[in-house]
């Protein structure tokens, strides 16, 4: 995918469109492009599920998913919507079923009607709001953790009416100082009335699909049914990358609920005005075309004092985020900003239904031990689903399902038994230590072997 392309074509573009690419990388190379041409930009996350799988572990996605989706749906602005492959395999809801509530200083509210529709928008009733997504009512006192909000909300009620609203820390619970004169809120998942969302809970609770948990945070997206449709039905898509290979390695592999033939899309053409280029020397190529108009982008001012450039003069400086470097006959764009490294977040590789009690387990930091089961904990008021292990002397370890990222099955040689580790021992660490090392050296020698051979 070249930038290049995607600014031509997005340079002339009057229409709303749905831009489909591979991943998340290059989602946000076209963002770039389109906050540079002043789009009211929405990029979709890379959600890559299974038909049928349990959207527990992909939380922040699905909550990203429908925010980016209600805000692209909400805004009057020229926009553009981009969305990597695979997350166009996901049925998308309706536009209808994306709401907001607001409630202000002095409202007067009808307790069990706010308590339905908190409920029926998705949101889970617990004794402390400390993650997006909950809710805690407790005396006079209303906690609500919208999933589009960067801190929750604290009202504090006088019979039925509302006497203060103020943000307040999830961790601490203490509350922060200042007043506000309102707060807004969104659906966790939608804005559903109760026969609407008893149907779906009914569907997710029938489901033939595999999970241990069948509800509506489990499987609520796979059976939306009337609520919602394909994505290529509601956004005009157009691909801006060639996935041939990709939509052949998908519809091979697995059987998505979107049909081959809706990928059926155009592409944006094959543009001749721009190029991409690699602003290693920008000096150099600003004085080698200072005749054209130049644009260069920085986060801050502060990026622009600390470069090395040799002249201001003739500039168009942009504050805003990414990296855009392309030159056309008339125009030079390059960028200040250094690459953001991205924090590798790590997949769970077991298939937690699999799982046999009995079954030997490896954590990543406290080594082999046997899985017992699942169990059911009340957190803070909250019921959350813990894998149970047990090492050496019966001690036992709860993880999340949540987190199923740190374990993985054990698989010997042989099919030999292995020795359960004990917890608080550093045996488990040493070892690791020691495959690693070994693991480096033998990369060492394949590496001077290839070097030795060209």
């Amino acid at each position: 995918m070249y930038q290049s392309n995607s600014y031509e074509y997005l340079e002339t573009l009057t229409e709303e469109k749905l831009l489909i690419c591979k991943d998340d990388k290059e989602a946000v190379q076209i963002r770039d492009v389109a906050v540079l041409l002043g789009f009211d930009t929405f990029v979709l996350p890379d959600l890559r599920v299974s038909v049928g799988e349990d959207l527990r572990a992909y939380d922040e996605d699905v909550q990203a998913l429908m925010i980016t989706l209600a805000k692209y749906d909400a805004s009057v602005e020229k926009k553009v919507l981009i969305s990597p492959l695979r997350t166009l395999l996901i049925p998308f809801p309706k536009a209808a079923y994306f709401a907001q509530k607001t409630i202000e200083f002095g409202d007067t509210l009808n307790l069990a009607e706010l308590k339905d529709t908190l409920y029926h928008w998705g949101y889970h009733f617990t004794d402390i709001a400390a993650q997006r997504g909950e809710v805690s009512f407790r005396g006079d006192i209303i906690d609500i953790f919208p999933i589009d909000a960067k801190k929750p909300y604290r009202i504090s009620m006088f019979d039925e009416e509302v006497e203060t609203i103020q943000h307040y820390d999830e961790n601490t619970q203490k509350r922060a100082a200042d007043e506000l004169e309102s707060l807004t809120f969104t659906p966790a998942f939608l804005a559903l009335d109760k026969s609407q969302h008893e149907a779906l809970k009914n569907r997710a609770e029938r489901s033939t699909y595999d999970t241990f948990v069948k509800d509506i945070d489990s499987l609520g997206l796979w059976h939306l049914d009337d609520l919602g449709q394909s994505a290529l039905e509601t956004f005009d898509g157009i691909w801006v990358s060639k996935l041939d290979e990709e939509l052949k390695e998908i519809y091979e592999l697995t059987e998505p609920l979107v049909p081959r033939k809706a990928f059926l899309l155009p592409s944006i053409p094959e543009g001749n005005k721009y190029r991409d280029l690699e602003a290693v020397n920008p000096n150099k190529l600003l004085e080698s075309h200072k005749d054209k108009k130049i644009t260069i982008l920085a986060k801050n001012e502060s990026i622009v004092r600390g470069s090395e450039l040799d002249s201001f003069e003739n500039i168009e400086f942009v504050y805003q985020e990414g990296i855009v470097n392309i030159m056309g006959a008339d125009r030079l764009i390059l960028s200040l900003n250094k690459p953001i490294k991205r924090k590798r977040v790590k997949k769970a590789s077991i298939i937690l239904d699999e799982l046999k009690p009995g079954d030997y387990v490896v954590h990543e930091n406290y080594g082999v031990g046997i899985f017992k089961g699942i169990e059911k904990r009340d957190i803070l008021g909250s019921m959350s689903e813990f894998v149970v292990m047990h090492y050496q002397n019966e001690d036992a370890l709860l993880i999340p399902v949540s987190n199923l990222e740190v374990i993985d099955r054990y698989v010997a040689e042989g099919g030999t038994l292995p020795i359960l580790d004990r917890m608080g021992k550093a045996s488990f660490k040493k070892l690791k230590a020691k495959v690693k090392e070994k693991i480096f050296a033998k990369a060492s020698q394949i590496i001077n072997l290839s070097a030795q051979r060209h």
